[in-house]
């Protein structure tokens, strides 16, 4: 009979972590699924932006190339960074990568906003005004997605399966841009 109790509760603790660990990887994937989408909605304005670049630089004068070129530079870092977290997408040293490039991209538009020609200014605003609209949006869902998985990293007795596992907590992403 003794046998009979320990084999049900042997039972029932595998199936536990069978069903636990499903639950963190299925949570770990969401993240991961919701941080592409972020992705995808960086990337389209990186390109429209560096789109917009192009154009310009090949009317640029003198006074406005630099400028055009320090935020072609700041881009294409924002694209290196989003190309690593991509790669890793639940590291957090990539994701404040991300975060510290994006930072450099809205300090150099709003750098180009008070010192280039009046030319430039509307494409700039525009952009700037994109990434204020696209970005928290697409955030939400991502935010989502990781307050779930963390919960569920936290969570007794899931929390000694996730160490067992080295499960890692997501990164949230704060990206304040405050006001032009």
């Amino acid at each position: 009979m003794g046998a009979l109790i320990f084999g049900i509760l042997l039972a029932l603790a595998l199936f536990w972590a069978v069903g636990a660990h499903n639950r963190l990887l299925r949570l770990r994937a969401e993240v991961v699924r919701q941080w592409s989408s972020v992705d995808a909605v960086w990337l389209r304005l990186l390109v429209r932006m560096q789109g917009g670049i192009a154009a310009r630089q090949s009317l640029a004068i003198e006074d406005g190339a630099d400028g055009l070129q320090a935020l072609q530079s700041a881009s294409d870092d924002l694209l290196e960074a989003l190309l690593q977290a991509r790669l890793q997408p639940l590291d957090g040293a990539c994701q404040k990568q991300v975060v510290a490039q994006h930072q450099k991209v809205v300090a150099q538009i709003r750098l180009m906003l008070q010192t280039t020609n009046d030319a430039v200014k509307p494409d700039l605003d525009i952009a700037l005004n994109r990434m204020r609209q696209t970005l928290p949006a697409a955030l939400i869902p991502y935010h989502v997605a990781v307050a779930a998985y963390n919960d569920a990293l936290a969570m007794r007795p899931a929390s000694w399966l996730a160490q067992r596992l080295n499960l890692q907590p997501a990164m949230r992403m704060d990206l304040s841009m405050g006001a032009a």
